[in-house]
């Protein structure tokens, strides 16, 4: 063994991190040496840590693809993501941890989710995330001691029902450490080292992942700023074709150039801005965040901004979706109300990327209703009153089928006046 002041060698990582329950007590000695050094060196703990990935084959190889896609299909025999999860903090037991690290070792599903929240779990956060995990309560020592106290509560009664024929303490984490209610205080005093070695571990990983989990559940992403924005179209609707996930709204017609207070916005659009602002700053090439960016400028209709950071996205998967579409296609329709010289063209392009949305989900309301709104601007009274007419078949009582019906009746009298 190295001392405490040099590194361990790369064949104490390798043991350290093969060993397995039961290898003897030379092996236990050696793991509690190699632990008292870790708690005191950071570069060996990143050490241990690089090896169990790669021992998870959760590191790409240096000659293939540095990123390793996740397979959005799962197979039958793939765990639930709560497992990978709590296989990445640790807290399953060793057999289960090492059947499913086997199964994401070849899994292209499994393996790279894995891999995602080894990485979550590991002390690499960054400033600004290191900051909410230290203000969180679960992060305190009097916080883990208490919850500790009432892990070996819960485990005295685990104990209790056992003795009435309860199985299922057995694979339950109160069984390794359950204590029958005669023993009382006293016996805690008395147990073997062993005991403690597990007792502390268990309930500081579990304190470990209720922080993580309310860190995650905290965390700016993409997902969230999306709802924000639908909020802020909901709260200040600005353009009549709707946007996914808003709720209906009257319109108030915006146009650009039309000068605007900051404090006239709604907060939810304010708070989207600063989000999408600061994650560009830290990755600006994130097509995700491009994309929400060029929706934030849309609300305000700046559609050639919009438009401008549309074509910085050049990631194959997001030019391919359906929020790539919508969004260029909002960003067209403005285009078309505000350039009347190419409006028929430029709406024509508007019909025919809902066009490509409604051939793989036909009965999309946002779709429906958009490519209803372009068809009727140019006059092609017939797709429009079929799609808002295939849109009040799904949708029977809203605000946005009310619009549709006010629509349908628009174009009957406009019809009525061509005969």
């Amino acid at each position: 063994m190295n001392e405490q002041s040099e590194h361990l060698s790369n064949a104490q990582i390798e043991n350290y991190g093969d060993r397995t329950s039961g290898a003897g007590p030379d092996a236990d000695r050696e793991a509690e040496q190699v632990e008292a050094h870790l708690q005191g060196c950071s570069s060996c703990r990143s050490r241990v840590l690089d090896f169990q990935r790669t021992r998870f084959a959760l590191l790409a190889d240096p000659k293939q693809p540095t990123d390793r896609p996740v397979n959005p299909a799962s197979s039958p025999d793939c765990p639930s993501e709560d497992d990978l999860r709590q296989l990445a903090a640790g807290l399953l037991p060793e057999a289960v941890g090492a059947k499913l690290t086997r199964h994401a070792a070849t899994c292209d599903h499994c393996g790279p989710l894995l891999r995602i929240y080894t990485e979550d779990f590991s002390d690499d956060f960054s400033q600004e995330e290191q900051a909410v995990l230290s203000s969180l309560q679960s992060s305190s020592a009097r916080w883990q001691k208490k919850t500790a106290q009432q892990m070996l509560g819960a485990a005295r009664a685990t104990s209790a029902g056992a003795k009435t024929g309860a199985t299922s303490a057995e694979t339950n984490a109160g069984a390794a450490i359950a204590i029958s209610p005669a023993e009382g205080p006293s016996a805690l005093a008395g147990r073997s080292p062993l005991f403690w070695k597990w007792i502390i571990p268990a309930a500081a990983a579990a304190c470990a992942l209720i922080a993580f989990g309310i860190w995650y559940s905290q965390r700016d992403t993409p997902e969230k700023v999306e709802k924000l924005l639908a909020q802020a179209y909901t709260e200040q609707r600005t353009m009549e074709m709707r946007i996914p996930g808003a709720e209906y709204s009257d319109i108030s017609q915006k146009r650009s150039g039309e000068p605007e207070s900051i404090l006239n916005l709604p907060a939810s659009l304010r708070k989207s801005a600063e989000l999408i602002d600061s994650q560009l700053k830290k990755t600006p090439d994130d097509p995700n965040w491009l994309l929400l960016k060029a929706r934030l400028e849309l609300l305000e209709w700046n559609y050639k901004q919009a438009l401008s950071v549309l074509d910085k996205i050049d990631d194959t998967k997001t030019l391919e979706s359906l929020e790539m579409r919508t969004t260029r296609a909002l960003a067209l329709y403005q285009q078309a109300e505000l350039e009347p010289e190419r409006r028929a063209q430029t709406y024509g392009e508007v019909i025919n990327l809902f066009g490509k949305t409604l051939q793989s989900t036909p009965d999309d309301p946002t779709a429906l209703f958009d490519r209803a709104l372009a068809c009727e601007k140019i006059y092609a009274y017939e797709c429009a009153s079929a799609d808002f007419e295939h849109l009040l078949k799904i949708d029977t009582a809203s605000g946005w089928s009310e619009e549709a019906k006010d629509h349908l009746n628009r174009i009957k009298e406009k019809k009525n006046l061509e005969r």
